[in-house]
């Protein structure tokens, strides 16, 4: 189980690193046209890691909730990392599922992404690498 717990923890955190990257060289190597061909290819690689830290930060919340004498810090952090998760997960595939049908708006919701695609690339890239991080140690034993 080691194994597969550093594998995700592996793919979480290089693909983090791979949106942060990208975000911040994408206004550098940008050519103006409305395709992004790199982001369109890594959406779906952040799409298998949104779903698994949604699904990581839920099992993480309940089975702090089952247990008794948790420091409420740490409740607050458990909490924090799940609610971000949902709201990465909406804003994230929202924001996909309009790049693949992007007839579906026009005019100024078009402009709206520009503006919702860094925010949720952020979040994805903070929840990644910590989320990442913690599977990791919890795989060596630590």
């Amino acid at each position: 189980m080691q194994i597969v717990g550093r594998i995700l923890a592996v793919y979480l955190v290089l693909t983090a690193l791979a949106a942060a990257v990208l975000l911040i060289v994408t206004p550098l190597t940008h050519d103006g046209s409305p395709d992004y061909p790199v982001w369109s290819v890594l959406n779906w690689f952040m799409a298998v890691g949104v779903v698994a830290i949604l699904v990581i930060s839920f099992l993480r919340k309940r089975a702090l909730g089952d247990r008794d004498g948790g420091s409420d810090l740490e409740a607050a952090r458990v909490s924090l990392v799940y609610y971000g998760a949902i709201v990465l997960t909406m804003l994230f595939f929202w924001e996909w599922f309009w790049t693949l049908n992007p007839e579906s708006e026009t005019g100024e919701a078009v402009t709206s992404h520009i503006v919702y695609f860094p925010l949720m690339d952020s979040l994805f890239v903070v929840l990644g690498l910590s989320i990442g991080r913690r599977i990791w140690r919890k795989a060596g034993g630590a």
